[in-house]
């Protein structure tokens, strides 16, 4: 007898040694999902987590989730890529947050992301670079000790004096 369970994401029975077992984060309850409703279900968490910190926000709303469907399935975008632009909006070109929004990700704010990032790269790259080919020399430079000459006093002479 094969042991099957239901996956929490798309409710289809699967073998149990196929099956990842999740706890939330407050450790409470455990769900069994399969290994693509699992990478999901991480994904979307941590998209979560970024945009509640950029936002500084509890938890994303519908419109949140409704912008981040739009932009993965319009122009193929990644939670990552959605994240770091969204990152770069905010903290690189210190943009007003005046509403929780999608809004402003798109291919122009990407590209620009992008240029950001290859320059930020290449900077460290470089400064990379630039630390590998220097060497290191050695100066040796000799410590001359200051000695007094002793003066040799003929305790004789002092005596004829």
């Amino acid at each position: 007898m094969q042991l099957t369970r239901k996956c929490k994401g798309c409710r289809q029975d699967i073998l149990k040694e196929e099956m990842v077992q999740y706890a939330t984060p407050s450790g409470k309850t455990v769900y069994w999902f399969c290994r693509e409703c699992y990478e999901d279900k991480i994904a979307r968490e941590k998209f979560q987590t970024k945009v509640c910190e950029i936002f500084g926000i509890k938890s994303p709303g519908p419109v949140i989730w409704t912008q981040r469907k739009r932009l993965r399935e319009t122009y193929g975008y990644t939670d990552d890529a959605i994240v770091d632009c969204l990152d770069y909006i905010y903290n690189v070109e210190h943009m007003n947050k005046l509403t929780e929004s999608l809004g402003l990700v798109g291919p122009r704010s990407m590209i620009n992301m992008k240029k950001w990032r290859a320059t930020k790269k290449a900077q460290a790259s470089s400064i990379a670079a630039a630390i590998a080919n220097t060497e290191t020399k050695e100066y040796i430079v000799p410590v001359q000790e200051k000695k007094k000459k002793k003066e040799e006093i003929n305790l004789d002479d002092a005596l004829l004096e």
